[in-house]
């Protein structure tokens, strides 16, 4: 699944270079009688990581500072509504913390994720367009506690809060995340990232 995600994202990156050289206001094509508009989105940040582990029979709450990058495929419907397929990534975590009796016990973990979002406009002004979104999917973790490994794959949702700059096929995106994985006692992601969107 892992290998799958990554094959994904190599598509995605170098999609916009097979979308041709079509003028942007005559792409939109009806299917059904939507309006519908593919497009391809890269997106970066930085991630507050908040993982609740239990250790030698003790609960402590893990914070760590993270980094991910996002691809998605997707489709805008009308220009207002979008629904998509992501793939993130994030950076190794690693906290050491003390559980207990057991001090100094490194707590690592490495997470991917993939995830089916939809997003709304909720207005639209000249340059700029709000936007809120939900998503859910599977989160691919592997969490590792001195010399104790588990792998896991669970359930996770998101809830994102956005603004949308259009540029021609292009949209510049800046939005704030909050992503909960159902993982150990739970893990709470608070995310900020900017990210491009191109419509082909």
């Amino acid at each position: 699944m892992k290998k799958l995600i990554a094959t994904s994202m190599a598509v995605l990156i170098a999609a916009p270079a097979f979308a041709g050289g079509r003028n942007y206001e005559q792409q939109t094509t009806s299917f059904m009688g939507w309006d519908i508009l593919p497009y391809v989105a890269l997106r970066g940040g930085a991630t507050y990581g908040n993982l609740n582990y239990s250790y030698n029979d003790t609960k402590e709450s893990v914070s760590q500072n993270l980094y991910q990058a996002r691809a998605a495929l997707g489709l805008a419907l009308y220009d207002k509504t979008r629904v998509e397929i992501e793939g993130s990534l994030f950076t190794k975590g690693n906290k050491i913390k003390g559980f207990g009796d057991a001090q100094n016990v490194s707590v690592s973990s490495k997470n991917i994720e993939l995830m089916a979002n939809a997003y709304m406009d909720l207005w639209h002004f000249h340059y700029i367009k709000p936007f809120v979104g939900l998503g859910a999917g599977l989160a691919f973790m592997d969490i590792q506690a001195d010399e104790a490994s588990k792998s896991n794959t669970n359930f996770s949702a998101m809830g994102t809060l956005g603004l949308a700059m259009p540029f021609g096929c292009f949209d510049v995106e800046v939005a704030a995340r909050y992503n909960y994985i159902d993982v150990a006692s739970g893990m709470h992601n608070f995310s900020g990232d900017i990210g491009i969107r191109y419509k082909f």
